[in-house]
C-alpha cells in the first residue's frame, strides 16, 4: 500500500499536515494587516494579525487519525469544534463537496457521514483544499486504508 497523505504506525494511519490552503490563508491575512499597517488603519491590522493567528492554532490542531486496532476515525477540525471518534462500523459514506463563486472553486471539503450511539445521523470534515483531485486522493486512501484491513481478516 502506498500512502502519499498517512503515515503508518503500526495499525494506527495519521493523516500528514496540509498546508497548501494554510499558507494562502494566513498569507492573505498577513498581507492585509501589512496594507493596514502602511494605510495606517491600525484597527483592521489588528483584526487582521488576530485571525491570522488563530487561523494558524486552528490548522496546528487539526488532525485525523484512523486507528485500525479500535476499529475508530479520530478526527478534529478547528479551536472551538471538539474532537469526533467515529467507529468505522459507523460510517455511512463519504462526500466530496465543492464550493464555487462566479465559475471560480473557492473549497472543496471532505466529509464522512455516520450513525452516532444515539441512532442519529452526524456529519464530521474530515480534510479540505481547493482542488477536487486532492480531496479525491485522500479519499481514495481512506478507502485503500478501510479496505486492505477488511482483507486481512
Amino acid at each position: 500500500m502506498n500512502l502519499k497523505h498517512f503515515t503508518k504506525e503500526g495499525n494506527v494511519y495519521t493523516m500528514k499536515p496540509q498546508f497548501g490552503m494554510a499558507i494562502i490563508l494566513i498569507g492573505g491575512l498577513l498581507l492585509v494587516a501589512f496594507g493596514s499597517y502602511y494605510a495606517d488603519i491600525m484597527g483592521l491590522m489588528w483584526v487582521m494579525l488576530a485571525l491570522a493567528v488563530l487561523s494558524f492554532l486552528a490548522i496546528m490542531t487539526k488532525k485525523l487519525t484512523i486507528d485500525m486496532n479500535k476499529k475508530e476515525i479520530h478526527a478534529k477540525v478547528g479551536l472551538v469544534k471538539p474532537a469526533v471518534v467515529i467507529p468505522i462500523d459507523s460510517i455511512q459514506n463519504f462526500e466530496l463537496y465543492s464550493l464555487s463563486q462566479n465559475f471560480i472553486r473557492t473549497n472543496t471539503a471532505l466529509n464522512v457521514y455516520y450513525i452516532n450511539k444515539k441512532g442519529k445521523e452526524k456529519s464530521s470534515g474530515i480534510a479540505q483544499g481547493f482542488t477536487t483531485s486532492a480531496m479525491q486522493n485522500i479519499l481514495n486512501e481512506i478507502e485503500e486504508i478501510l479496505a486492505n484491513d477488511t482483507n486481512n481478516r
